[in-house]
């Protein structure tokens, strides 16, 4: 379920690109989300007393990787576009991309917000919920549920 969600969300991020011509801005908004989840993560980690430096490096080395990956993408669309004459949508790829990752940022920051014991609005539950039994995984929030 995530990753139609993140098909959808970068297809439709994509087109917004294209249409007000914003190249680019998606990977800003994209490591101000990622930043959000390491720092929400980070929290969640110690009020569960479950802080771990391998953990904490291995989640922050996931998103450089992510953030090289899209890097790579648009790198190829430049290429392609300037050295063979064949334009790929002129980095709306690799917004689409970036765009993908958002959504996935944002359900993580969301589930990090049920593990500190956060007020969730209903929506966002139940969003997770969905995702979780797509998924077929435990929802995490099943024990607080009354938050």
């Amino acid at each position: 379920m995530e990753n139609k969600i993140a098909l959808v969300t970068g297809i439709l991020g994509a087109i917004v690109s294209y249409m007000f011509d914003l190249v680019g801005v998606a990977v800003s908004i994209l490591i101000l989300f990622m930043l959000a989840d390491y720092i929400t993560g980070l929290v969640a980690a110690g009020i569960n007393k479950e802080l771990n430096s391998r953990v904490g490096l291995t989640g922050f080395a996931r998103k450089m990787y992510i953030l090289v990956l899209i890097g790579m993408i648009y790198a190829l669309e430049f290429t392609a576009s300037h050295y063979a004459e064949f334009d790929i949508f002129g980095g709306y790829i690799g917004d689409g991309a970036a765009f993908a990752y958002i959504a996935i940022e944002f359900i993580s920051i969301a589930e990090n917000g049920v593990k500190m014991g956060a007020p969730m609005p209903p929506f966002v539950k139940n969003i997770l919920k969905i995702v979780k039994e797509k998924a077929g995984l435990k929802e995490e929030g099943d024990q607080n549920e009354n938050n």
